[in-house]
Order: structure tokens, then sequence, then C-alpha cells
């Protein structure tokens, strides 16, 4: 074996054979099971971008007060 090839890291190749990793919610910490919430992170009820948004502030236009 050569110098060069006992510093390199072999290749992976395919899944780990460990199996099934579980995967929790980065917000609640409850496992995802669907693969879509696991590739985010977040569960259906905690993904950020499908939560609702705050309302924007209403500004209303008012006239001055009188002898101000």
């Amino acid at each position: 074996m050569d110098r060069d090839d006992r510093n390199q890291q072999q290749a992976l190749i395919g899944p780990p054979d460990t199996g099934y990793r579980a995967r929790y919610c980065r917000r609640c910490g409850k496992p995802l099971t669907a693969e879509g919430s696991r590739r985010r992170g977040f569960g259906p009820d905690c993904d950020p971008t499908s939560r609702l948004q705050p309302a924007a502030a209403h500004q209303v236009e008012q006239d001055t007060l009188p002898g101000t």
C-alpha cells in the first residue's frame, strides 16, 4: 500500500448498512415519518414556510388636531 493510499478515505457507495435512521423535528422534537418532512427537518405543523405570517401593521392617515 502506497503512503498516499493510506491518507485517503474510501468512497462510500450506496446507503450505510445501519438501516433506518430516526429524524426528529427541529422545532418540537417529534419523530418525522414523511419523506418531505425528513428532508426539510420540520413536521407539517412546525414548518416555517407553511405557517401563516403575521399581518402587516395597519397605518391610518389622520388629520391634525385643531389648535395644535
